[in-house]
């Protein structure tokens, strides 16, 4: 075979020997631990045991450093007057002012609280009922798939497959799958159909965003229970009497008080 002027014959190149490499079993290097004689000392450190631990103090140092510099440019003669209500004790700014809230005041702000969520769920509750009175608790949207049906029963000589349900309602066949606000053929000759194109199709979209206000509010109002609940917790935690804690069904924690003789 001939090799053309100015090229050199490729060699060919050895198998790649990484897979039978990693197939031989190799030597397992174990880290090595804390001689017995030191074992009071705990865990031997590593190198990553001693980084951090560097890190940590250079840290340290730096604030510490920072703060010093702070202190040696400090004013004297500076003045402010939280200094007169503020002490250190054992290198801890304590506040010695009576300024904190009691727990009678606190327990009274959280009373406030509840009877304000309580007040708003109450307007919740009321605009609910109305919303339900005026859509006759039907679906939320027009689209929403029927959550009840119609169940009409026949007599046992009639065909169900003859049944006509237009004629069975007295009303036409396009408002037959309508659950509400069917109308007879007597209304419906007599003029008062529902009104077609445009004020048709806005009565719809009414109707549909009433229903989702409705939807709005139950969930407002579940949460608003939730938030009476947490409150009211919260302020019989403020009160007296011995209680521990404890997981609900649902995971949640509660507290149960001692039960207590009164007199």
């Amino acid at each position: 075979h001939k090799v053309p002027s100015g090229r050199s014959p490729s060699l060919a190149k050895p198998p790649a020997m990484s897979s039978l490499r990693n197939a031989v079993k190799r030597k397992t290097h174990k880290e090595r631990s804390q001689p017995a004689a030191r074992a009071k000392f705990g865990l031997l450190e590593k190198h990553k045991d001693y980084v951090l631990r560097a890190r940590d103090f250079n840290n340290k140092k730096k604030r510490l450093q920072a703060l010093k510099e702070k202190a040696s440019f400090r004013n004297p003669d500076e003045f402010y007057f939280k200094m007169e209500k503020m002490r250190t004790k054992e290198g801890v700014h304590v506040n010695t002012s009576s300024d904190s809230i009691d727990a009678d005041t606190l327990k009274l702000l959280k009373t406030q609280d509840l009877n304000y969520v309580h007040m708003k769920k109450k307007v919740d509750d009321t605009k609910i009922q109305k919303l339900h009175s005026n859509l006759h608790c039907i679906s939320a949207l027009a689209d929403a798939p029927k959550q009840n049906s119609h169940t009409i029963f026949l007599d046992s000589d009639e065909d169900p497959e003859d049944f006509d349900a237009a004629e069975h309602f007295d009303t036409v066949p396009e408002l037959v799958d309508r659950a509400h606000n069917r109308q007879r053929r007597s209304k419906l000759e007599e003029g008062l159909a529902e009104p077609k194109g445009k004020a048709s199709r806005k009565m719809e979209r009414e109707k549909e965003a009433q229903y989702r206000e409705l939807l709005q509010r139950m969930e407002r109002k579940k949460k608003l229970d939730t938030a009476m609940h947490e409150l009211q917790t919260q302020r019989n935690l403020l009160g007296k009497g011995r209680r521990r804690k404890a997981k609900g069904e649902d995971g949640s924690t509660q507290f149960v008080w001692r039960q207590e003789r009164k007199r």
